[in-house]
Order: C-alpha cells, then sequence, then structure tokens
C-alpha cells in the first residue's frame, strides 16, 4: 500500500510492501527480528527509486526515499519505507500522475493499493484513509488531484466495489462463465434442454443471490475480525474458481452448478474485496458503513454484467448454434484461468500474459463480441426462415401434340 498526504507542492507518506512478496520480487532477504541490513536498504531503495515516479503538471516530481523498516499488518510482515514528494516547479494547481510497478513485474496477482491520508507519517492506522486507486498488472498509472483530501464518503465506497469488480478480468470472467449455462437444462451429464426466458431470469438471479451471500459472508468476516489472509493462494484460488465455472460452463459438474459455483467460491472473491477494507480505521460503525457500501457496489457492478451478458444469451440460446459459442467462451475461459492459477502459485509469466493484459483493460469488448455473435445469429437465423417460406416453382406445363387422325374425312 501507498499512504501519503497531499498538498500543491509536496507529498509525505509510507509505502508498505509485504514482506513474504517483496523477497520474491526483489531477490533480497529481510530478517523479521534484525530489521533491514545496510545493504539490503541500499538495494531495496534502487529498486524502489526505479519502479516508482511521480509527476505534476509543471514536471517531475522528486521522490526521496527514507530508511526502510520492519512493519506488520494483520500479524503478517511488512517492509516499510517513508517517502516525500515533492514538486520540482512550484504551481498553484496541478494533478499529480503517479507511476508504479513495484513488484508488479515480478508477480502479477500483486496490487498496491493508494490511500490518501490526512497524517503524513503513512500510518495505516490513520482514520478513515480515502481510496485513490489502486495499481495492478493492468495499470500502472494513476492520476490524482492535488487537493485536500476528503473523508471517505458512503458513494466513495461503493464506487471503490463497482471498480474492483470491473476492473477485475478474473471476477468479470467467473461471473459471466456462470451466466453461459444459464438458459439451459442439465440432463444426463449434458447441457440440452432450453429454459424460458423468465426461468433463464431466474436461474441468473440465484447465480447472482448465491454469489452475494458467498462474498458477504467472508467480506464481513474478514473485516470486522481483523484477520489477514495471504494474497498469493487467495489469488490462486480465484484463478481455479474461473476455471471450475468454465469446465461447468462446458460441461455440467453437478445439478444447479452454477448456484453452488458461486456461493462457494463467492467466499475466496470474499477474501480479496476484503484486502480493500481492512485498512480503514473509525471503529466498528464505520466498518459496518463501509461493508454496506462495498456491497452494494460489488452488487451494482454485478447487475452491469448481467444487463451486458444475458440478453445475448438469451437470443443465443434460442438458436441451433448456441453450443458453439457456449462451448468455445467456456474452453477461452478456461485456458485464461489455467495460465492465472500457473502465474500465481508460481510468479512465472506465460506467453498469454499480453492478451490478458489487453483484455483487462478493455474487458467491455467481450461484451461487445457477444452481442455482435448474437446479432449475427438473428439475421442468419431470418434469412434461413425467408429461405425456407418461398414456394418453389412449379414446373411448366409442356403442351403435347394432339394425335393425327388415322383417316382423312373427303
Amino acid at each position: 500500500m501507498l499512504v501519503f498526504s497531499v498538498r500543491s507542492q509536496r507529498a509525505d507518506g509510507a509505502l508498505h510492501m509485504p514482506l513474504d512478496q517483496l523477497q520474491r520480487a526483489t531477490g533480497l532477504a529481510f530478517r523479521e527480528r534484525s530489521g533491514v541490513t545496510p545493504d539490503a536498504s541500499s538495494e531495496l531503495t534502487e529498486y524502489i527509486q526505479n519502479r516508482l515516479h511521480a509527476r505534476g503538471s509543471q514536471g517531475p516530481w522528486q521522490i526521496i526515499l527514507g530508511a526502510p523498516r520492519m512493519s506488520e499488518l494483520g500479524g503478517q510482515p511488512y517492509v516499510t519505507v517513508p517517502l516525500t514528494m515533492r514538486a520540482s516547479t512550484p504551481a498553484r494547481h496541478q494533478a499529480l500522475t503517479l507511476n508504479c510497478d513495484v513488484i508488479l513485474r515480478e508477480i502479477v496477482s500483486h496490487d498496491v493499493h493508494v490511500y490518501r491520508s490526512r497524517t503524513s507519517d503513512g500510518s495505516l492506522q490513520a482514520p478513515r484513509l480515502q481510496l485513490a486507486g489502486t495499481f495492478n498488472y493492468a495499470r500502472s498509472t494513476l492520476t490524482i488531484s492535488v487537493e485536500a483530501a476528503s473523508a471517505q464518503g458512503f458513494a466513495d465506497t461503493v464506487g471503490m466495489g463497482m471498480v474492483h469488480v470491473l476492473e477485475g478480468l478474473d471476477h468479470l470472467l467467473f461471473l459471466a462463465m456462470l451466466l453461459l449455462p444459464a438458459p439451459l437444462v442439465a440432463t444426463s451429464r449434458r447441457w440440452s434442454g432450453s429454459r424460458s426466458a423468465q426461468r433463464t431470469l431466474a436461474r441468473t438471479a440465484q447465480v447472482v443471490t448465491a454469489f452475494t451471500l458467498g462474498h458477504s459472508a467472508s467480506l464481513a468476516a474478514v473485516t470486522l475480525s481483523g484477520a489477514s489472509f495471504g494474497g498469493r493462494w487467495v489469488e490462486t484460488l480465484i484463478a481455479m474458481s474461473v476455471a471450475a465455472s468454465a469446465v461447468h460452463a462446458m460441461r455440467p459438474l453437478v445439478r444447479a452448478g452454477e448456484v453452488l459455483l458461486a456461493g462457494s467460491f463467492g467466499l475466496v472473491h470474499g477474501l480479496a474485496f476484503a484486502g480493500l477494507l481492512r485498512e480503514f480505521g473509525g471503529g466498528v460503525g464505520a466498518a459496518l458503513q463501509d461493508l454496506l457500501a462495498f456491497n452494494l457496489g460489488v452488487e451494482l457492478a454485478q447487475l452491469l454484467v448481467v444487463a451486458a451478458v444475458v440478453p445475448s444469451l438469451l437470443i443465443l440460446s434460442a438458436g441451433t448454434r448456441y453450443h458453439i459459442v457456449r462451448r468455445t467462451a467456456g474452453a477461452a475461459g478456461l485456458v485464461a484461468a489455467v495460465a492465472w492459477t500457473v502465474e500465481r502459485a508460481t510468479g512465472l509469466t506465460t506467453p498469454l500474459r499480453p492478451a490478458l493484459n489487453a483484455l483487462a483493460s478493455t474487458p467491455e469488448m467481450l461484451a461487445i463480441a457477444l452481442a455482435v455473435i448474437a446479432g449475427l445469429d438473428v439475421v442468419f437465423r431470418r434469412r434461413v426462415r425467408i429461405d425456407e417460406s418461398q414456394p418453389s416453382s412449379p414446373t411448366s406445363a409442356v403442351a403435347l401434340p394432339e394425335p393425327a387422325s388415322a383417316t382423312r374425312s373427303l
């Protein structure tokens, strides 16, 4: 996490990095008890200076790093580096653009959450930290206004919940894979029968509700208890949830499997959501407000996904080629999920990373592509019906010559 207070010419705060992921990314060794050695401190400072940059509207900002120290968050060891950012050229009004890929190049599942604080020490215990944005494998640039930070409001937290889902390709793909079989009925371990539009919408509501109950339960438990879970295995399980939902889209795993998958893996997705809320201060009352607002944001994002995807699925399922679309989409989702699982479990980068990054930056293209396919399917079906309704040309009658008389009257 990057936590700082920002004014027109200066920002002060600290960069907090989880010890296990920092060691994997840098290859440096840090000891929790003895602290950061001078050699490791020097190398870590150089590493951060190469990965963190700031620029105002009048030019680059200078970043001054303090001495790294060992710290703790949620019972997990962290390395904290104090920092100060100063404008090179004074200006009354300017925006601050940050570029950060600390740990992100080496560990693609890592996130760097940026919080604005009312204090300048970068403490995670400061009351009501305000989320300014998140750096991840798909986003390394963030622009924020250099104005006095306001308290994290209800609407801000709602927006945070929406953004976390809509910018998380794994969350979107998990939900999309579960919606693919919503218009179908499983018979004999295969998708064969079709549901009416009303029953499809009912099954869609069941999937969304199950996911809501799952992630809400784990999100509330983690946020209110103050517990902490390792990000690596949570992100790996999320990737595996996408794989399970993709397999189910191609061939039903269990009866009502999409509902069961949504509820059970929703618990895991809730653990990932909780990482955004556990740093907020303000007591139990504030935590409950954050939970309500964040969950509302997640639900609004889910409704947007449903509105963007389900109409196309209803159109396609009414035709005879829906099985092609479903299996192709399921196979593509499975390939992406396997790549994520390998990357998050091992820290390696697969050849699919550029394609996944491009898709993560424009996930709406998936819904647009599905809508285009549905439109083409409608046009094709109409042409087929028109061709079948055309009457065949009647065979032309052939005039036969009258037989000649055997005798001619005289």
